[in-house]
């Protein structure tokens, strides 16, 4: 009798550790790569306790590098990195099996210039810096310059300039005519410059910032990516409708007491380029590619089908998800 009770017992306990297992949220680690106002949503998920509403247990981590957290991700220390789509593509045209499956949005990026270029056409015959010959910001301003009839290198030419901040202050000091910045930028270091071009008024994204996971996670975990996925879009939709949740998140994690700056955070981000459907622009990705491909020739074969898959979001949309979290 005492070994049937003790084997019932047994029984019993296992039993019960298999259910809490069984429905124990599943956890996954995200990483990040910048600490700016556009990772407002994960901070506002983690914040309103999002993740957990959708079933999720989130570890958010930053790092330093998409150079960093790449081989981690494709080691499953990470099972999501939100960082360069540059980095990204440049893995998976050496093999790395990689999906994009969303967008913080497009940089904010400003056409500042010497307050005595009033006029587009002031910029013939201009010297305009970007951070390096190659990096997401030069191919902009050629994108930009093309959309304002202005043709790179013959009627503008395009330097190495260092820092956003090394670059402002060349403008300000006549070394340079011009760069491109964001106005949270300028904010926090301000020196006399002309905003003259606000390039997403103008059509030109840049979206160099993307959610990635790997092939293997999206396909073996999808009722965990639409989990994470529907946490993410509803944190973009609490952070656009309630400024004073989304100030204190950004007075918490940009350690920002100013509350000008906090304003302009919102306003930027939230209430400017993240967008209430973050799904991937085609289009940016084919301008990152060929952006890519002038330095890596293997970027020409990448497959765009191979290396985007927007389902997860567009799920959202279909299934009236997002459009409920509006109304």
């Amino acid at each position: 009798m005492k070994h049937l009770l003790a084997l019932l017992i047994t029984a019993l306990f296992f039993a019960s550790s298999f259910v809490q297992a069984a429905s124990a949220p599943p956890t996954i680690r995200v990483a990040y790569t910048s600490i700016t106002g556009n990772r407002a949503p994960f901070w506002i998920a983690k914040e309103a306790k999002l993740f957990e509403k959708h079933g999720l247990q989130v570890e958010l981590i930053y790092l330093q590098s998409v150079a960093v957290g790449m081989p981690a991700l494709l080691g499953g220390d990470f099972q999501i990195l939100a960082g360069g789509v540059a980095g990204y593509l440049s893995a998976a045209s050496r093999g790395a099996k990689l999906l994009l499956f969303g967008t913080f949005g497009p940089t904010p990026y400003i056409l500042f210039t010497r307050p005595e270029i009033q006029t587009v056409a002031q910029l013939k015959g201009s010297i305009i810096g970007v951070n390096r010959i190659g990096a997401s910001d030069y191919y902009a301003v050629r994108r930009i310059l093309q959309r304002l009839d202005l043709s790179p290198d013959r009627d503008v030419k395009i330097i190495s300039a260092g820092s956003p901040l090394d670059r402002l202050i060349s403008v300000e000091k006549g070394a340079i005519h011009g760069t491109l910045g964001t106005d949270m930028g300028l904010a926090t270091n301000p020196v006399k410059v002309r905003r003259l071009v606000d390039l997403t008024q103008m059509g030109v994204e840049d979206h160099g910032s993307a959610l990635v996971t790997t092939v293997n996670f999206a396909r073996t975990q999808a009722d965990t990516m639409d989990r994470f996925v529907r946490a993410f879009v509803e944190a973009i939709a609490l952070g656009k409708r309630d400024k004073t949740l989304a100030k204190k998140v950004y007075a918490k994690y940009l350690r920002l007491t100013d509350d000008n700056l906090l304003e302009l955070n919102y306003k930027v981000y939230l209430s400017g380029s993240i967008p209430k459907i973050p799904t991937f622009p085609l289009d940016a990705l084919k301008n990152v590619i060929a952006d890519l491909a002038e330095e890596n020739p293997k970027a020409k074969d990448i497959k765009i089908d191979e290396v985007l898959d927007n389902s997860f979001i567009q799920r959202q949309v279909d299934n009236g998800f997002i459009d409920r979290l509006y109304k």
